[in-house]
Formats: C-alpha cells, structure tokens, sequence
C-alpha cells in the first residue's frame, strides 16, 4: 500500500482508533530512540565520532591549559564573583 492510500484510509478511520494508532506509533518510536541512546550503536561509528569531535575546541597555535592553569583561572573567577 501506497504511503498517500495509508493515509487516506487513516483519515477515514474513527477519532478512537486514529488516537490508538498515534500511541502506539509514538510507543514505538520512543523504543526505537532509547535503544539508539542507550550504547548500543556500533563501535566503530563510535570512534568515528571520538575522532570528529577530538579537539573541537582547539585554537590554533595555542596549547591547550594543563590542570594547574584551570584550577587557578576557576579560583580567580570564584574569588571575583563573590568578592
């Protein structure tokens, strides 16, 4: 059947049951999102991820702050905040 006569004879149907085929569609599909979340994509679309998202953030011809530096910076924001 025709996605367009799918829907045609959906239309046709009672309120009742067009409501009922919306939450079950709406079920399924919920389903379908949490079993994509939930980890179970593949390993190595994965690490292509990782690998894209790796140094995002990066400026070019800066070295990124070691530990030290951050914890400082977050200091010296905290003390003037609540000066």
């Amino acid at each position: 059947m025709m996605q367009t006569e799918l829907i045609d004879s959906l239309i046709h149907l009672p309120v009742a049951d067009r409501i009922e085929i919306i939450e079950r569609i709406s079920r399924s599909l919920r389903e379908d999102l949490v079993k994509k979340n939930s980890g179970d994509a593949d390993p190595d679309e994965r690490e292509t991820a990782y690998f894209r998202l790796r140094g995002i953030a990066a400026v070019e011809g800066k070295t990124p702050p070691d530990d030290e530096r951050v914890r400082e910076d977050f200091l010296n924001h905290l003390s003037e905040k609540y000066k």
